[in-house]
């Protein structure tokens, strides 16, 4: 493979960018690379492409605000250089943060840290609603997987959440897990309220960083 740089580009996907799927967001960073001039490693064989690996990729209408893919270049480039020549080719809504030298692998990952924002004339009283929700013996969602449904107790993983009221909204954080051994959607939380107390508020959701097992900041 010769003398290759490992590079991890840390960036935002938001707004209209959250309902790009993880292959689009796929073939987005790549023109964009292609676009920047960067002197990319690309994987070898009979079908060459631009080696690029990401974390754990967001669920379609979650936005990101530190989300992460790594990239080989073959040549010595600047990190903040690299960052301006990608953060030039993206879109409005898929921003370029910053590039640095990966710390931490991605199986590292263990946690994701989760904003929801959910609309409500009555944020204490939505709250109230979420916490009888808890409080049941077990909260049983249906999940689907690559082998089908499959039916949760969702209850463990919202036990711990914050919560702001606000005029107009619920504000809830959620550490949830969010790893190559398994991750809890959040949006389960919402299909929980439906089922179980026929609520069903607009949400907003956004994953603000990757966690690893002891909670500190994937790098």
């Amino acid at each position: 493979m010769g003398d290759v740089k490992n590079v991890r580009i840390w960036f935002q996907k938001t707004g209209a960018a959250k309902y790009i799927s993880h292959l689009d967001l796929t073939r987005c960073m790549a023109r964009a690379l292609k676009l920047s001039g960067l002197p990319v490693w690309y994987t070898e064989g009979f079908n060459p492409h631009i080696y690029m690996t990401f974390s754990m990729p967001l669920s379609l209408g979650v936005s990101g605000l530190r989300e992460c893919m790594d990239i080989r270049l073959t040549e010595e480039a600047g990190l903040e250089e690299a960052a301006e020549k990608l953060r030039h080719y993206l879109p409005q809504d898929i921003s370029v943060l910053s590039a640095a030298v990966p710390e931490d692998p991605f199986d590292a990952i263990a946690y994701g840290d989760y904003e929801l924002r959910l609309e409500s004339e009555a944020p204490e009283c939505l709250w109230l609603a979420i916490q009888e929700l808890l409080a049941q013996d077990a909260v049983l969602v249906k999940k689907h997987t690559k082998k089908g449904e499959k039916e949760v107790d969702i209850k463990p993983h919202f036990t711990q959440m914050e919560h702001k009221a606000m005029p107009g909204w619920l504000a809830l954080r959620a550490v949830l897990p969010c790893g190559l051994q398994g991750s809890v959607n959040p949006s389960l939380l919402l299909e929980a309220l439906s089922e179980h107390k026929n609520l069903r508020p607009y949400v907003e959701i956004t994953r603000t960083k990757l966690l690893k097992k002891d909670f500190s900041d994937i790098r």
